[in-house]
């Protein structure tokens, strides 16, 4: 719906921020760009004319794609492709890698690349995301791999620079490769205590979380649970499954033509009242409201 209007509006002229490649890239022989975003804040709806490819590296937030709501916390990657509209919501502490891929340009040196990419974009989707996330070794040597990147930066864009800098564009692909590779249970051995506990929230955020029984699995005080949760979304751990749950009955009001009570109900609001309150005061209009704005949008 919301997105393809965006793009009707851009065909038609009209202001909507689609990122340029000529403000990333650095030479018009670059068919990548790779660069760390720290504390990325709640990003206006946009689009850009490159591919992208996002790791984050510390933080958390909602990751807004083609309508679709996505937790995403340390470890985390996903594509967003030349013809998505995403954003971000509920940041706190976000850093991110992004490493942009030119649509129409070709590595110097690298070929077949975009075999490997395609495998790592075929796994790395809303459904298989909680299962891939980066362990925090691999993640470790990506931040590396990235610094090596920008130390170089200030090169001449020669021979020995793209022969440098696109090993290195290739060994980040091949750990990403690597982690979606890994079979079932195997990928989980690498997990932080607060990776297992962020994904537990990412596949329960509909349920009555006993955060009690979760910290003693997590073999964390309460104490130390709140502080990290704190520290991470910037709320407890009740709010922030409360945005989480607000955020989901978004995605499903704009993308389906499901009943606001069943919507509810599906993300974990004991009834449509509840909902309407709570979407009310975070968002500043009702569910109900936000179906007629998004059919509105659909029918112009």
């Amino acid at each position: 719906m919301f997105i393809s209007l965006l793009h009707d509006k851009y065909k038609a002229g009209e202001k909507v921020d689609i990122k340029q490649p000529q403000d990333f890239f650095l030479s018009p022989a670059h068919a990548f760009c790779l660069f760390m975003l720290d504390n990325q804040q709640m990003a206006d709806v946009h689009g850009h004319d490159f591919d992208e490819l996002v790791i984050v590296r510390s933080g958390s937030g909602f990751h807004i794609i083609n309508d679709q709501v996505e937790l995403v916390c340390p470890g985390d990657f996903f594509f967003v492709s030349a013809n998505d509209i995403h954003y971000y919501e509920a940041t706190n502490n976000l850093s991110l890698i992004n490493l942009l891929l030119h649509k129409q340009r070709h590595f110097r040196f690298i070929q077949n690349i975009d075999e490997l990419l395609g495998n790592v974009r075929a796994k790395a989707i809303p459904d298989s995301r909680g299962i891939f996330v980066l362990g925090e070794g691999e993640l470790e040597k990506i931040v590396l791999l990235t610094e090596k990147v920008s130390d170089r930066r200030d090169d001449d864009f020669d021979d020995i620079y793209f022969s440098a800098t696109e090993a290195i564009i290739l060994e980040i692909i091949s750990v990403l490769y690597h982690c979606v590779t890994r079979k079932g249970e195997r990928n989980r051995v690498d997990e932080s205590v607060r990776q297992k506990m962020f994904n537990y929230v990412r596949k329960n955020y509909t349920q009555n979380i006993n955060w009690d029984n979760l910290c003693e699995d997590s073999r964390m005080s309460k104490r130390t649970m709140f502080r990290f949760f704190k520290q991470m979304t910037g709320t407890t751990p009740e709010q922030f499954q409360h945005i989480y749950r607000l955020l989901k009955a978004q995605e499903l009001l704009r993308i389906t033509e499901r009943p606001i009570k069943d919507i509810a109900l599906a993300c974990g609001f004991i009834n449509a009242s509840r909902l309407t309150e709570s979407y009310k005061k975070r968002f500043l209009h009702t569910p109900s409201q936000e179906r007629h704005l998004s059919h509105s949008i659909t029918n112009q």
